[in-house]
């Protein structure tokens, strides 16, 4: 067997020993099942410029270790080429992405692996393993020895070729290890998760392998921050195609990340009736209700009896994006009342659905937060939730597994807030330009803690001493204050808090804070004092870690409650800005207490 890296590079020497160049590349016939070698590239350099010729495999008599020979003179080669070598396995294989359908991942091809038959190659497989870089690397054989040596095995992993089918012929550049035929048996999740690993450029080839239906239910469950890149890649009108089958609320979310004129021209492309509902929704903030709504749900008048009810369910459940509850709309479409498919399917046929149904709706207005939502069907248990407007009017429903994303979601942004760093949800690691403000703050903080301590450098206070319970103080001030920070943010949620409901959660926290502190403070005290044996020192330390931590959380409780007031949400840099007005409020107010009581002395 012979590996493409080992014979790529070898000598080629014509029917007299002289050389004709080395092997640059190898061509061979796609339409086979074991693809078999037609052409061999060859290349060589000649007055500083790098030329190639292609020959037909035929004129090559043997392959050895030393070099490959052709059976004809080196001014026939080179005067005598072919114009189309074939499927070129250096470039267009070589180093290309493999879609494993079978274990749902993409590999890269690492080497080919080419066994003699007669008197030509056959292409039997692909090398994805890393023991595959080592080989062209060199490196195969000492690498290994050493490994083997340590007890570590480095094993081969071969993808049979009878498992891999060009997705296209002309540009062969992406491959499956299953045909074509098999990619409608896959998930679409499984096949989401394959076209998030996919480069850019091959994402929307992959695409159009997959009908439109399958190929909308597959970009819906790509990762958020993804969708809109696959949609860029893709031609207008394909993507407008597979907007137009996704649910509206989906496809909205897609379009909103979209540029605008991007945007504008694929809802120009769609039928006027979905590009209509898609405007509506884009015309709401993504983090309300009525951005995170859909459309499609099922209502009807209450004169319907349930048998009628159950009949129109019959033919438009296909539409609709749950079948647990029907509303009740009066007949200019305000929402009156909300029937379950239990009730309908255990009440007679003639019942009136307005006898039989809920007249006590728990609804939610299309402005009100995404997390105040996620509240009202947490606490209610509700599997969707109707979407009103300020008039009544039903806009649509969210359900809970849009719910279930909203909460993560929010989980994030609470974390992005108390780290003071914006994370994402797809978990990867931040950007330099993420950490980019965490860093400059902690640097601007760093600056101005030596600065009050400069200040303090020419008072009669003893530094040193005093040093030793400064990270104490500065940890008990930032943890307290991170602390409560979670607290409120917890309690608020997606709510707009009336103002007595801001004292009331202000007063319970630093109710439960002025406990602690007084006992870290006394902690610290008796600490400083058998330690050092100075009353007024154990009585500064002590102090200063009261007032310090009681700030803390107070700065911890008002800054989320100030953010929602004026701005509407928390900002992550805002966050680290806390921690860092915590910690240097913390330090000057030691070093001035500190001041006061042992100045004197």
């Amino acid at each position: 067997m012979h590996y493409f890296s080992q014979l790529q590079e070898r000598r080629v020497m014509d029917r007299s020993g002289r050389p004709v160049g080395k092997v640059h590349d190898i061509g061979v016939n796609p339409e086979s099942g074991f693809p078999q070698t037609e052409s061999l590239v060859i290349a060589r350099s000649r007055r500083g410029r790098r030329e190639t010729v292609a020959v037909p495999w035929g004129w090559v008599s043997r392959i050895e270790s030393s070099g490959v020979f052709l059976d004809r003179d080196r001014e026939e080669v080179w005067d005598n080429g072919i114009p189309s070598p074939g499927l070129l396995l250096g470039r267009n294989l070589l180093d290309r992405q493999i879609v494993d359908l079978n274990g749902n991942k993409v590999v890269r091809v690492n080497d080919l692996c080419l066994a003699e038959f007669d008197s030509s190659l056959r292409l039997i497989g692909v090398d994805v393993s890393q023991r595959a870089l080592l080989r062209r690397l060199g490196m195969e054989k000492p690498v290994a020895k050493a490994l083997s040596v340590a007890g570590i095995d480095l094993p081969a992993k071969t993808i049979p070729w009878n498992f891999v089918a060009p997705l296209e012929v002309r540009q062969p550049d992406l491959q499956l290890t299953v045909s074509q035929a098999h990619l409608d048996n896959i998930h679409p999740t499984d096949l989401a998760d394959i076209i998030e690993q996919l480069d850019p450029t091959l994402r929307g080839r992959l695409l159009d392998l997959l009908d439109a239906f399958t190929a909308a239910q597959s970009l819906s469950e790509v990762e958020p921050e993804k969708q809109a890149e696959v949609i860029e890649g893709l031609t207008e009108t394909r993507a407008s195609s597979l907007l137009e089958i996704m649910p509206p609320d989906e496809a909205a979310d897609i379009l909103s990340h979209l540029p605008r004129d991007k945007a504008e021209r694929l809802l120009n492309i769609m039928g006027v009736e979905e590009a209509g509902v898609l405007r509506e929704l884009l015309g709401y903030r993504e983090d309300t209700a009525g951005g995170r709504m859909t459309p499609e749900y099922l209502a009807v008048p209450g004169s319907f009896t349930a048998q009628q009810c159950i009949e129109y369910l019959r033919q438009n459940a296909p539409d609709a994006e749950t079948l647990y509850y029907v509303y009740v709309l009066d007949d200019e479409g305000r929402l009156k009342g909300v029937v379950s498919l239990r009730d309908l399917l255990t009440s007679p046929p003639q019942s009136r659905v307005e006898d039989i149904m809920n007249p006590d709706v728990v609804s939610v207005n299309v402005d009100d937060d995404q997390e105040a939502v996620a509240e009202v069907i947490k606490r209610y248990n509700f599997l969707a939730l109707p979407v009103v407007d300020d008039a009544n009017l039903l806009k649509g429903i969210i359900t809970v597994d849009d719910m279930i994303d909203v909460l993560r979601q929010e989980a994030i942004e609470d974390l992005s807030h108390l780290g003071g760093l914006e994370l994402t949800e797809s978990g990867g690691t931040p950007t330099l330009k993420a950490r980019l403000p965490a860093v400059s703050i902690t640097l601007l903080g760093g600056c101005a803690a030596a600065a009050i301590l400069l200040a303090f450098q020419e008072s009669a206070i003893p530094l040193v001493t005093l040093a030793f319970f400064m990270p104490l103080l500065l940890r008990a001030a930032q943890d307290m204050g991170m602390v409560s920070q979670a607290v409120v943010l917890e309690s608020i949620g997606g709510r707009e808090l009336a103002a007595k409901e801001v004292l009331y959660l202000a007063w319970r926290e630093m109710r439960v804070v002025f406990l602690i502190s007084l006992g870290l403070a006394s902690l610290a005290g008796v600490a400083a004092l058998l330690w050092q044996g100075q009353g007024r020192l154990a009585a500064a330390v002590g102090i200063s870690l009261f007032i310090s931590v009681l700030s803390g959380s107070l700065v911890g409780t008002t800054l989320p409650l100030l953010a929602r007031r004026l701005r509407g949400e928390l900002g992550f840099t805002q966050a680290r800005f806390s921690s860092l007005f915590i910690a240097l409020l913390s330090l000057s107010l030691y070093l001035g207490i500190s001041t006061a009581m042992l100045g004197r002395g």
